[in-house]
């Protein structure tokens, strides 16, 4: 068959639009394969006895560690680049060193660490931000030192600098950070 420029013309161009509203469309590689962020998480978190599970996204939450089940869900959004995932991985992994190795003393050295006033509660409710209570802090520092200070979302005290981390990672198992 022979067709006419003009109707090579159409096709040509139906093809481009069609190419370019599929490539669009495309999931971000976080949304394909969010266990990717996984891969970013450059600690023995394994040996914590927690599994990692990815979920679909749940409005006005991020991520989730439940204690109980062992188990952290992560509610991994489309538009979530892998930085981000492992980011709150981290944070929730923060929770599970909180909940693992934490006493009521170390806690207090916490808030003293971080210049947090000992008489705020260190949970908050069930199922609340946690970014402006000490357990909160806690973890977005505990993210921010794996991941860098990139996300940190924490409303107790700022992210830690340089100078301050040393004498934070006492805080932390000696063999998640090698530096």
């Amino acid at each position: 068959m022979d067709y006419s420029a003009e109707t090579v013309r159409r096709i040509l161009t139906l093809a481009i639009i069609i190419l370019s509203l599929i490539s669009s469309q495309t999931p971000s590689a976080a949304a394909m394969r969010p266990e990717t962020a996984l891969d970013l998480i450059e600690i023995p978190w394994k040996e914590l006895g927690y599994s990692i599970v990815f979920m679909p996204p749940k409005p006005g939450y991020r991520a989730m560690t439940f204690p109980a089940k062992h188990r952290i869900e992560v509610y991994a959004r489309p538009e979530d680049d892998v930085s981000l995932l492992a980011y709150d991985i981290a944070h929730e992994i923060g929770h599970v060193i909180d909940l693992t190795y934490n006493t009521p003393e170390t806690r207090k050295e916490w808030e003293k660490a971080r210049g947090i006033d000992p008489k705020t509660p260190w949970f908050g409710c069930d199922r609340c931000s946690d970014y402006k209570t000490p357990a909160g802090d806690f973890a977005e520092t505990f993210a921010a030192i794996l991941c860098g200070p990139k996300y940190f979302r924490g409303r107790m005290a700022a992210s830690p600098t340089a100078e301050q981390i040393p004498a934070l990672l006492k805080f932390f198992p000696k063999d998640f950070f090698r530096f």
